[in-house]
């Protein structure tokens, strides 16, 4: 059993009121909201020179290698996934290659702590609004079955026998989640073991669940329908088709949407929650891992382009649609984007080649208004 507790003692009163981004979604709290305008459409061109854009600065990157920094716990600690190489190796491909389990690393101190050890690999970690408790999978490739992790007490507990898409969930509350199953149900599994299905949506594939408030918005089909789905009401209603991606705003007013606009093109737009656009923020080829900052105020995302001034991360003002590049060389990533709760830091990890194999390289973002 691991000893994570003594080392994060001092910062469990802050993980009660404390949320983090994790696969799949944005969970962060809401802070100060915007007043959520939608009486004038904003369109951005193209962006071709990035230096007109002075709303935000860069102040640094801290490069955190051999680790996967996937969610916040505070704004000085993270939860990680990496190698745990005090387990026994197994070969994969003529490879040995050691599981990934669960860490919380102190960006102050530059230490981890064992959050959850297994001799099995662990993965897509979300952590619950109160920061309470952590629900992971145990992938077998791209499913597998979840569990939830009291992070209090490191007890663990089945997340029922539905098996789930890795990187697909997100919380309900402060002890549920919602997951499709693979009929293409959608589930929601308590903290206590229990499952019941929500939503028969019919169709295999489900994909880009997210919450807000009392609305489960979701993705089926090859025609990218997206669906919403009022928990206190039972009701399922057709919102926009061609989107590839939903993820509404931390105060539930709108929803920022990668729809897909032709084969090699794609477009990020705020739209009201009937689908209706507001402001079109970003085109590229691919917009990935896009996540609101807390306050609602900024969205971060990145593009893949054919271009260096039109590629790497990004960073919006959701009011003026201001656009500020970050790095062109960061347009790769490996989870969605997570704020830190303050809002002056984002977390990104990506996939590196290095000697022939891939590792993880985390990046911690500061940037500043």
């Amino acid at each position: 059993m691991m000893n994570w507790k003594q080392a994060a003692l001092s910062t469990l009163g802050a993980l009660a009121l404390l949320s983090a981004a994790a696969c799949g979604g944005t969970t962060e709290p809401g802070g100060n909201t915007q007043s959520g305008k939608t009486g004038t459409d904003i369109t951005v061109k193209d962006n071709t020179n990035t230096s007109v854009y002075q709303s935000f600065k860069l102040e640094k990157i801290d490069k955190l290698p051999n680790m996967r920094g996937v969610a916040w716990l505070s704004d000085d600690w993270i939860v990680s996934d990496k190698e745990n190489t005090s387990m026994k190796p197994v070969s994969v491909e003529g490879q040995e290659r050691y599981p990934h389990n669960l860490y919380m690393y102190d960006l102050a101190k530059g230490t981890d702590t064992p959050l959850k050890e297994s001799e099995v690999s662990l993965s897509s970690p979300i952590v619950s609004p109160d920061g309470q408790y952590l629900f992971y999978r145990e992938p077998e490739e791209s499913t597998g079955k979840g569990f939830f992790l009291n992070l209090h007490n490191g007890e663990s507990v089945n997340a029922g026998e539905e098996d789930g898409f890795v990187q697909e969930g997100a919380w309900l509350d402060n002890e549920h989640v919602v997951f499709p199953n693979m009929k293409g149900d959608l589930v929601s599994a308590s903290i206590d073991g229990t499952t019941k299905v929500l939503v028969e949506t019919g169709n295999f594939n489900v994909r880009s669940v997210r919450v807000s408030g009392s609305m489960i918005y979701y993705i089926t089909g090859e025609d990218g329908q997206l669906n919403a789905y009022d928990t206190t009401t039972g009701d399922v209603k057709q919102v926009l088709k061609s989107v590839e991606w939903v993820i509404p705003s931390n105060d539930g007013t709108r929803l920022a949407i990668v729809k897909k606009t032709a084969d090699t093109k794609r477009a990020l737009v705020l739209t009201d929650l009937e689908g209706n656009e507001k402001a079109t923020l970003a085109r590229g080829t691919q917009i990935f891992g896009t996540s609101w900052s807390g306050d609602d105020s900024k969205i971060a995302y990145t593009i893949n382009s054919e271009s260096d001034d039109e590629k790497g991360l990004f960073v919006s003002n959701t009011e003026s649609a201001e656009q500020f590049q970050i790095s062109a060389d960061m347009d790769d990533i490996s989870d969605p984007l997570a704020w830190s709760p303050e809002g002056n830091k984002i977390l990104l990890s990506q996939a590196v080649l290095q000697n022939e194999s891939y590792h993880f390289v985390t990046s911690v973002i500061t940037i500043s208004e």
